[in-house]
């Protein structure tokens, strides 16, 4: 669905109306972004750190909550009425649609300057361009199809890492037995539909993935992959625990690093969280793909565009800021707090992080055999209205046991033709 000014006008007036902000001074460098837990955080100060070496003012515009759709909603408020920050964190198809409505700057110049073509791996340049022009600068990898275990309630429990879905209940089972929540699992939309995302991914396979949420092909939407899946989430749904509406991802990879769950499914910032609560890889936390997608590769990538400046200085400080993102300073530090994969592979990955280089391998792997697959789940394969939609019918699904899969699938198609309508 085009973003047009008067949808985006739209979604504002359903918005609430927070952070509304003064410009940013000249040198003041406005970063809208939406890292927020302990690991993000971190991240982001390395970012921070290196604008102002550069001799800038940062001016933090931090908007958490539901994966970036919070942060999304106050940056339309912020651009409506003439004032978007310098910088904000967009993935995915929303950079194009904020390209078309004309509001970013235009980065050849920095990206033929810096070399990005070489720098960037080739299937994911198209997401950084609008009309073959680069109009944002990616940071990092993430892979979206992990399942992290929490080593101390499988030891516990007596339970074996699982690498099919028959193991996978087996130490579910065993988990629960121990009296640990077995599948730790947030209450919020994106979460539920991540698990779905990466189930469907195992189920379905990447080819018929991106038929089904990339292409929206009605045969694979309507197949029994699709049903499958379904049921495969109506199976995991007892050993997910009461409490979870509305709990943050972050608060529910806390429960893996205090002991109280053994596995959650979740992209790589998640690891993220473990290393900023001092937890050690091989110790306390290990990461296996989702079973069944372990040569597949579901890729979410943060990246930044640039609102058109006013004058020559904020234009140089956005500048510094685009040719700061891709420096190996940054791309090793950033990351390293992140969780996620440097966009630049040229990049050494830290010392024993043995999830990073699995990770690396991966990607490689499905670069090389066409099995990387934008994550439905996390904007990159689709707008938010048809996202939105798609939330909704995998929501109604999880917390309505009446509804069969065989609806689920019927609703989902329904719910899709109708966002892009």
């Amino acid at each position: 669905m085009r973003l047009t000014l008067k949808t985006l006008c739209a979604s504002v007036i359903q918005s609430t109306l927070l952070y509304i902000t003064p410009a940013a001074h000249a040198s003041e460098v406005e970063v809208l972004h939406w890292w927020t837990s302990a690991g993000e955080a971190k991240a982001a100060s390395v970012l921070r750190a290196g604008i102002e070496q550069r001799g800038h003012q940062w001016r933090d515009f931090a908007v958490g909550g539901q994966a970036g759709i919070s942060a999304m909603n106050t940056l339309r408020i912020r651009a409506i009425s003439g004032n978007p920050p310098l910088a904000a964190q967009i993935k995915g198809p929303e950079i194009t649609e904020w390209a078309r409505l004309g509001f970013l700057r235009n980065l050849n110049d920095i990206a033929e300057a810096e070399h990005w073509e070489d720098k960037i791996p080739a299937p994911l340049r198209d997401v950084m361009q609008y009309q073959g022009d680069y109009v944002a600068a990616p940071i990092n990898i993430h892979r979206v199809n992990w399942l992290w275990i929490n080593l101390r309630a499988f030891k516990d429990a007596g339970a074996a890492i699982p690498h099919d879905f028959e193991s996978f209940f087996t130490a579910a089972d065993k988990l629960q037995q121990a009296g640990y929540i077995p599948l730790a699992l947030g209450g919020e939309p994106w979460q539920v539909a991540t698990l779905f995302d990466t189930l469907a991914l195992s189920v379905m396979g990447p080819e018929h993935y991106q038929q089904a949420f990339l292409d929206f092909d009605r045969e694979a939407l309507l197949s029994d992959g699709v049903t499958k899946s379904f049921s495969l989430l109506a199976k995991m749904r007892p050993y997910t625990d009461s409490d979870n509406l509305g709990r943050n991802w972050s608060d529910t990879t806390r429960l893996l690093i205090d002991n109280r769950a053994g596995m959650q499914v979740m992209g790589d910032w998640a690891k993220g969280e473990f290393l900023a609560a001092n937890q050690q890889e091989g110790k306390n936390f290990t990461c296996v793909a989702v079973p069944g997608t372990e040569q597949a590769f579901s890729y979410n990538i943060d990246s930044f565009v640039f609102f058109k400046p006013n004058n020559a200085e904020e234009r140089q400080s956005q500048t510094d800021m685009a040719e700061y993102l891709l420096t190996p300073q940054f791309q090793r530090d950033f990351n390293r707090y992140k969780g996620s994969l440097p966009i630049r592979l040229d990049i050494p990955l830290p010392n024993g992080d043995t999830c990073a280089e699995k990770s690396r391998q991966a990607f490689l792997y499905a670069e090389q055999h066409n099995t990387l697959s934008p994550s439905m789940s996390h904007g990159l394969s689709t707008t938010r209205y048809v996202q939105s939609a798609i939330f909704d019918v995998i929501n109604e699904f999880f917390y309505n046991p009446k509804q069969t899969p065989e609806e689920a699938t019927q609703a989902l198609y329904r719910a899709i033709l109708s966002a892009q309508a």
